[in-house]
């Protein structure tokens, strides 16, 4: 895979969500979130697979305002450490002003393409919203999944949790070109060269569009 091409992806992506960080600030459609609803809907989703007993640490990969966070905390859970990691760099100055009085939340700029040899690692890796992007023929989006999922998975301890748009489409929700489906047998199928120990969610509701998640455990 050619570093330029994902310079050129990462690029994209950087301007993408400056504009949109630029006229909206601080709010979950700077992110591509519909609503708070369905941002939430969507992290509620991840729990019923984690164990926070005893207290973890968590990275969350594309973490923008670090609103993941906020839902762990509003949830219980026992977070031992918090690091958000972004390509985005106003996201991450965003993310840094809004939780300046957690000392056991750190955000940075990473982009997880390019850095295959993290410092940091997690018992629990989440990456949520990171592969949806149509790439448009820079790069196979398959490609750009399995080297994503395969770098963050290096990351963790215990667990990554990744979603995606799924290929089991939603009648009522028509089909969009500028974000890609990932065919979920396919997912499957790279998650099992990672590990033998996986779940794959498929049965929570649209929001709107179909999705999935993939639980790849060490």
């Amino acid at each position: 895979m050619e570093e330029n091409k994902l310079d050129e992806i990462a690029v994209q992506m950087i301007s993408r969500y400056s504009k949109r960080y630029n006229e909206l600030g601080y709010d979950v459609k700077t992110l591509g979130w519909g609503s708070k609803e369905q941002q939430d809907y969507r992290f509620f989703q991840t729990l019923s697979e984690l164990d926070f007993e005893g207290g973890k640490s968590v990275i969350d990969i594309g973490c923008g305002f670090g609103d993941y966070f906020a839902l762990l905390l509003a949830s219980n859970k026992m977070i031992s450490q918090y690091i958000g990691w972004d390509i985005n760099g106003d996201l991450i100055s965003e993310a840094k002003k809004i939780w300046s009085g957690r000392d056991n939340a750190s955000f940075a700029v990473n982009n997880i393409s390019t850095n295959q040899k993290n410092e940091d690692k997690a018992d629990i890796a989440v990456m949520l919203g990171v592969l949806n992007l149509n790439l448009n023929g820079i790069l196979d989006n398959y490609e750009y999944s399995f080297r994503l999922i395969k770098n963050a998975f290096e990351c963790v301890n215990e667990v990554l949790v990744v979603d995606f748009l799924s290929t089991q489409y939603t009648a009522e929700y028509p089909v969009e070109s500028f974000v890609f489906y990932h065919d979920p047998i396919k997912m499957l199928e790279f998650a099992f060269t990672l590990s033998s120990n996986v779940v794959l969610k498929h049965n929570y509701a649209p929001i709107p569009q179909k999705e999935f998640m993939l639980f790849i455990y060490k």
